[in-house]
């Protein structure tokens, strides 16, 4: 029973997270980038956002963790091409 309920958690969370990616991108956001992240890169340049929104509801310093995932995992994918997953 309890492994069924970690599996249906990760598995929620997946989902969360492509219905986050996919909301982004409709709305004209980057690929792969979650509408998390796009809200914190908003912030960093100084435009309006609704990170302070975000991180009242998911938690401190979620949308600042998101964009530096995101970055990392994009500037690591441009720099191994190559490389199998």
């Amino acid at each position: 029973m309890m492994m069924l309920r970690i599996g249906l958690v990760s598995y929620l969370k997946k989902i969360m997270i492509a219905t986050s990616v996919l909301m982004n991108v409709m709305l004209g956001g980057k690929l792969n980038q979650t509408f998390s992240a796009r809200n914190w890169e908003w912030k960093r340049n100084g435009k309006p956002n609704i990170s302070w929104l975000i991180d009242k509801i998911l938690g401190k310093d979620h949308c600042s963790r998101c964009w530096s995932y995101w970055k990392t995992r994009r500037q690591w994918r441009y720099e191994h091409p190559q490389e199998k997953r």
